[in-house]
């Protein structure tokens, strides 16, 4: 059971990387930082998620919630340590889906590098 939630966690965050229409896109001066999901938890009162970032290290990133067709919101907002920024969310309700999104904050605008969908189990 736990396999086949994480195998469905891997594979819709995967999915969530594509470019989404309607998204801002990276404009400051500075390079985009590479992005991926290492590791993920999800139990039915925490989730907890790891991204992987190259080329962040100093910078200040934006984790936002959303759940169900709520507006998204802030969560938290995080610099990476040994390259990787790590998230626990004790506040999800059993049964419910969740989107988490890392954005990064420019001068000259902001980017959503990373959403993961998530499926709280009951």
């Amino acid at each position: 059971m736990r396999f086949a939630l994480l195998a469905t966690v891997v594979l819709l965050a995967l999915s969530a990387c594509q470019p989404h229409e309607g998204m801002p896109t990276q404009s400051t001066a500075l390079p985009q930082p590479t992005v991926s999901l290492v590791a993920t938890l999800v139990r039915r009162d925490l989730v907890r998620l790891v991204w992987s970032v190259r080329d962040g290290e100093g910078r200040r990133f934006e984790i936002q919630r959303q759940n169900r067709d709520e507006p998204w919101k802030h969560f938290a907002t995080v610099v990476p340590v040994d390259g990787l920024i790590r998230i626990e969310d004790t506040g999800v309700v059993p049964g419910q889906r969740y989107q988490y999104r890392l954005r990064l904050s420019g001068s000259k605008g902001d980017a959503s590098l990373d959403v993961v969908q998530v499926a709280v189990p009951l």
